[in-house]
């Protein structure tokens, strides 16, 4: 969602408190997955998600990482960006078919 990858749990480099605008936030990294305004104060939040799979004897493991990025502005100006884990865990996905060679 949007076009920033959070994967190294570091704020993309243009992002400058005091300098940067809403706008050049926008045209660098696309549309927010959450935006709200109240007065001259505005948010908006990035989303990374990743999915990796990683096969282990008769099962497939689903590592999922999402990464949450908040953006702060006043007057349309960036006050603060903080980048935060969520959604971190794993499922398996184990082939019944080979479960049912193993038992024979």
């Amino acid at each position: 969602m949007g076009k920033v990858d959070l994967s190294g749990e570091a704020t993309p480099n243009f992002l400058k408190a005091g300098t940067t605008t809403t706008h050049e936030v926008l045209e660098q990294i696309g549309e927010p997955f959450g935006y709200r305004e109240k007065g001259d104060r505005s948010a908006m939040i990035y989303i990374s998600f990743q999915e990796e799979y990683i096969n282990l004897l008769f099962s497939q493991f689903r590592m999922e990482k999402a990464y949450r990025l908040d953006l702060i502005f006043q007057n349309d100006v960036l006050q603060k960006a903080e980048i935060k884990k969520e959604g971190w865990g794993f499922g398996a996905n184990i082939d019944p078919q080979l479960i049912q060679l193993l038992a024979r």
